[in-house]
């Protein structure tokens, strides 16, 4: 790191892990990039061969209350001619789940394949990682998957400092002209972009579980379709999930559970009802609706000791 001029540093939210970025030229020509991550408590240090880095806390599994703490990183080693993302479990995954760990080409514009990644910041709200290069080109990644989202040039001035914006979880970034550039994630419209996009591998399978897992808005009809077929099919636990994922009271309402309560008790295994109940309470706690269905035959047999 001693011939890099330093051009990030960060640690991540529980102050187990740092890293120190910076860029040099060994033959005045080439562009090259070191990061040395380093562990605060064990004092171990790791060389990267990265160009941008950034810590983040979101989740990537179907356990939405389990914030996996996470660095993202753009590396290219020398004898290498793609620049890859690479997203990697700094802390304890989800209970029953395996580290995090993905890794992608990062797919360069057609005019621009000699670019390089100088900024990272991520964006918790929406699982996304957003990426600026030296020519100013924009790139916005799905964070559990690697798949690219967006890409579009939007500055032709090279941009050299970002900061994620804490009132929108977007990202502001300043160029070499001074101009200041705003990005912000269009809520209202994400999920239907990625369900719709023809770039993205199985964008209706991603954007179904980007919905669930934060809670956006746009996927109503794929939740209501995947919990019919789930029903359908009898995976009950299955369609407790899509319930349990999605939005607001979508489904998690009294119709809901008075379809659970119609199904017939075949003797194998526990009541649909209780599949359902069980399941929310797996990851999640129960609405008021729910609440008052599930004390509603324990109180009918003046048992309140078990509601207490």
């Amino acid at each position: 790191m001693m011939s890099c001029q330093i051009t990030s540093y960060d640690v991540d939210a529980d102050g187990q892990w740092c890293f120190l970025l910076g860029l040099y030229s060994p033959d005045n020509k080439q562009l090259n990039a070191r990061c040395q991550l380093y562990h605060l408590v064990q004092k171990q240090a790791q060389i990267l061969d990265a160009y941008a880095a950034c810590f983040t806390q979101m989740p990537v599994t179907d356990n939405v209350s389990h914030k996996n703490s996470l660095i993202a990183f753009c590396q290219k080693k020398p004898e290498e001619s793609v620049h890859k993302l690479h997203v990697m479990e700094v802390g304890n995954p989800a209970p029953g789940a395996q580290k995090h760990r993905v890794a992608v080409d990062i797919q360069m514009a057609p005019d621009a394949v000699a670019d390089i990644p100088v900024l990272m910041q991520a964006s918790p709200k929406y699982g996304l990682l957003f990426i600026m290069t030296k020519l100013g080109y924009f790139f916005m990644y799905e964070c559990s998957t690697g798949a690219l989202i967006y890409r579009q040039r939007i500055t032709d001035q090279l941009p050299f400092v970002c900061v994620r914006n804490g009132g929108t979880d977007g990202m502001i970034c300043i160029n070499r002209a001074g101009q200041v550039h705003a990005v912000n994630v269009d809520a209202d419209n994400l999920i239907k972009f990625i369900a719709g996009a023809q770039h993205i591998p199985n964008g209706t399978d991603l954007a179904f579980k980007i919905a669930a897992r934060f809670s956006l808005a746009g996927a109503d009809e794929m939740f209501t379709a995947k919990f019919n077929q789930s029903m359908a099919a009898g995976d009950y636990a299955g369609a407790a999930r899509v319930a349990r994922g999605a939005p607001g009271t979508l489904l998690r309402n009294a119709e809901t559970i008075q379809k659970f309560k119609s199904l017939p008790v075949t003797g194998q295994g526990p009541p649909p009802p209780l599949i359902y109940f069980s399941t929310l309470l797996e990851t999640t706690q129960l609405n008021e609706i729910e609440s008052l269905e599930l004390c509603r035959p324990v109180l009918a047999q003046g048992k309140i000791n078990m509601v207490e």
